[in-house]
């Protein structure tokens, strides 16, 4: 079952994916709290936002996107008021999630109970939803992660502790931004520790630094990994990407994106073209590149549906 801001739908009806996007990614905490906490939205904002976003969306839908993962966490700025209307009108599917950036001065605060305390929020989340738009109440389809450079800290620490208990008494998968590849040896020792089915986590970002070698380690392990950063000038280097991952048998763990953010590239003269490019433009330049169609079309169809399957 895949948990979409419309209610859950079978993994057969996901079609083509861009497996981690932002619809609207919202630096001001309090007015994020306020949509999540509160469940209060600000309809002139949301209108603006709806207004400028929805031809980028229509057009995704016309070069055939089907769903899209909102990669936004919460205190992200997570809209579910505008995600839901949004789909509503395009008919796009759109997968929200739970997880959360916390930041440092209050795991210090709150460290005792932290791990539990926080796991228990993201299992209520599941549990009960995020919250009930029209009769529809929805619920997260993943738990989203924002790690830090520089090392995993106490505080990314403890938060992959606490979505590892989550995951593991809902059936969410995690979705974990890690940057510096030579960290996911720390970040595949916590998960196993909690015994977490390494086909229940996706290294997001792993094209940042693209190291083949960590990449390889990673997928032997049966983890997931997130291409997730495919935009113009890039698709030389992504493209060889799946090349590797189609060479040493991984290709069946791998979900591709673009990471943009919709509501920024409106603001763009191009921003239209620029989202839509990765089905109009990247997807045919592998194919041309000799990927074999029927390989792409897993990646970005079979595999979504299977990693965000609950």
């Amino acid at each position: 079952m895949i948990f979409t801001v419309r209610g859950p739908i079978d993994k057969k009806q996901m079609g083509k994916t861009l497996a981690h996007e932002h619809f609207n990614w919202i630096s001001d905490e309090d007015f994020a709290c306020r949509m999540y906490f509160d469940k209060e939205y600000d309809e002139s904002y949301n209108q603006e936002v709806y207004d400028k976003v929805l031809p980028i969306l229509s057009e995704l839908s016309a070069s055939g996107c089907q769903t899209i993962v909102e990669a936004s966490p919460p205190l992200g700025g997570q809209n579910l008021k505008l995600l839901y209307d949004l789909s509503k009108t395009t008919n796009v599917n759109i997968i929200p999630c739970t997880g959360m950036n916390i930041t440092k001065y209050v795991h210090s605060i709150f460290q005792e109970n932290f791990v539990l305390q926080l796991s228990k929020k993201w299992i209520q989340d599941f549990e009960e939803g995020l919250d009930v738009i029209e009769d529809v109440c929805i619920k997260p389809g993943f738990i989203k992660l924002l790690f830090d450079r520089g090392g995993v800290s106490a505080v990314d620490e403890d938060m992959l502790k606490a979505a590892a208990i989550a995951s593991n008494a809902t059936g969410m998968p995690i979705h974990c931004h890690v940057l510096e590849a030579k960290y996911m040896t720390k970040v595949m020792t916590i998960l196993e520790k909690m015994e977490v089915p390494p086909c229940k986590f996706v290294w997001a970002h792993a094209d940042k630094e693209s190291n083949h070698e960590m990449i390889l380690e990673v997928a032997k392990k049966g983890y997931w990994i997130g291409f997730d950063m495919i935009r113009e000038g890039t698709y030389e280097a992504r493209k060889k990407l799946i090349e590797h991952a189609v060479a040493h048998n991984y290709s069946h763990q791998v979900i591709l994106s673009q990471d943009y953010d919709l509501y920024e590239e409106s603001e763009q003269e191009n921003g239209i073209k620029k989202y839509s490019a990765f089905f109009n433009e990247f997807i045919p330049y592998c194919i041309e590149s000799g990927i074999p169609q029927e390989v792409i079309e897993i990646i970005i169809i079979d595999n979504a549906a299977s990693f965000y399957d609950i």
